[in-house]
């Protein structure tokens, strides 16, 4: 058991911090890739009540409709100090946009997989997920975004459902407000549900933005900040 739960603390780290590599500022996944040929790199500092995280997650459009990431986080709080990698493929098929009477509706699908390296174990397989995305443009400023898909812990070979959900508003034009909602069937594994609010700002509209970011996972009792940074069509 001892040689156990520092696994599992360390995966539940990944699993928590993985959850944010969607697409700042959500972390609920959108149903859009950069262009073939085309670049982003994003990168933010979350600050929990006692520790703070940096992450840096890049990636490409390596052919129509698909998308190559990765991401690498980092974080210290008193007793951890852990790191986890992720690589990610994101797919958004032209066939997979409809028109539909509450606006168009463009759907995907993504995988991931990612490894951490916490409590001197070396690095270990932590996630493997998939998620069914699907984004609802329901005016010019208005989007929805929902995931449907199920994450696997490899160190305690326990699964779960996820579901997160976003509602994103273009209140100007170099403003974006959102609200989301991210829960699972495993909460004790995989982190009670969480929700955050935010906000990013365009320094230059559509490729250079800044955001920050709140949310509170149910029964924490504390804040997590994060102020990130967005860099696209590189």
């Amino acid at each position: 058991m001892k040689a156990t739960f520092p696994r599992i603390v360390a995966a539940a780290f990944v699993m928590c911090a993985g959850a944010a590599l969607a697409g700042r500022p959500l972390a609920t996944d959108d149903a859009s890739v950069p262009d073939p040929g085309s670049c982003q790199i994003e990168a933010w500092v979350e600050r929990p009540r006692d520790g703070h995280a940096l992450v840096l997650a890049p990636a490409c459009g390596i052919a129509a409709g698909w998308e190559l990431g990765a991401d690498y986080t980092r974080e210290r709080s008193p007793g951890v100090s852990a790191q986890a990698i992720g690589l990610a493929a994101k797919w958004v098929p032209a066939r997979g946009t409809f028109a539909s009477p509450l606006g168009t509706l463009r759907t995907g699908l993504k995988v991931r997989t990612a490894q951490a390296n916490g409590f001197g174990n070396g690095w270990q397989a932590s996630e493997h997920s998939v998620l069914a995305i699907a984004s609802l443009e329901a005016t010019p400023a208005v989007a929805i975004h929902f995931n449907l898909g199920a994450k696997l812990d490899p160190v305690v070979h326990a699964s779960g459902t996820l579901l997160n959900a976003a509602l994103a508003w273009s209140a100007t034009e170099r403003t974006l407000l959102f609200a989301e909602v991210q829960v699972n069937d495993r909460a004790p594994l995989f982190g009670a549900a969480t929700r955050t609010a935010g906000a990013r700002w365009w320094l230059v509209k559509e490729v250079l933005g800044v955001d920050l970011t709140a949310s509170r996972q149910a029964g924490s009792g504390g804040t997590r900040w994060s102020f990130g940074l967005g860099w696209y069509g590189l």
